[in-house]
């Protein structure tokens, strides 16, 4: 796996062991800053991050700062190694916790809007509508959610938020 585009473009990124995550395949990664444009000057959450490779790629193309939010310690011991071999433990914030804790800490509530793309890969087993639309109020107002999900349902009906576009890549499917 390798970051695809920015500063950073053509590093190698290690993936987590095991099959723990389900990474977003470069071509999806692709798509998601095809559709949204380059990420400069925000700052974005990368939940669920898996192998942290959206909030990188982010990083990569202009973000600020990239909070990523991961539950499994192993998984997040990959995406802290794969910071420091990129030097981006300054502008990179992992959260080892799950992101219904991280959304319950006494921090984020009440929740602000703070995020100017929010990158949500949930296990598809586990895309809970709830848990989403609390993440978008953590959205500034012209900010945009990017949500993967399986192509064999459709996008979750969030009363938070309006559907702009659905693209879908072989299994995965990107809601805007």
């Amino acid at each position: 796996m390798k970051i695809l585009s920015g500063t950073y473009g053509g590093r190698p990124i290690a993936q987590p062991p095991g099959t723990t995550t389900r990474p977003l395949s470069e071509k999806v990664r692709a798509a998601i800053f095809d559709i949204v444009g380059r990420p400069t000057g925000l700052v974005v959450l990368d939940a669920y991050a898996g192998s942290g490779a959206a909030g990188f790629e982010a990083l990569s193309r202009g973000a600020m700062l990239v909070e990523a939010i991961e539950s499994h310690p192993r998984v997040a011991r990959t995406i802290d190694a794969n910071a420091a071999t990129l030097d981006l433990t300054t502008n990179h914030i992992l959260h080892t916790v799950p992101v219904e804790t991280w959304l319950a800490a006494p921090a984020q509530n009440p929740p602000t809007a703070r995020y100017g793309l929010i990158i949500a890969d949930p296990p598809y087993a586990k895309l809970e509508p709830d848990i989403i639309a609390k993440l978008i109020s953590f959205l500034t107002p012209d900010g945009i959610l990017v949500l993967s999900h399986t192509s064999r349902q459709p996008s979750p009906e969030l009363a938070i938020a309006s559907l702009i576009k659905t693209k879908t890549y072989g299994d995965t499917a990107l809601s805007f």
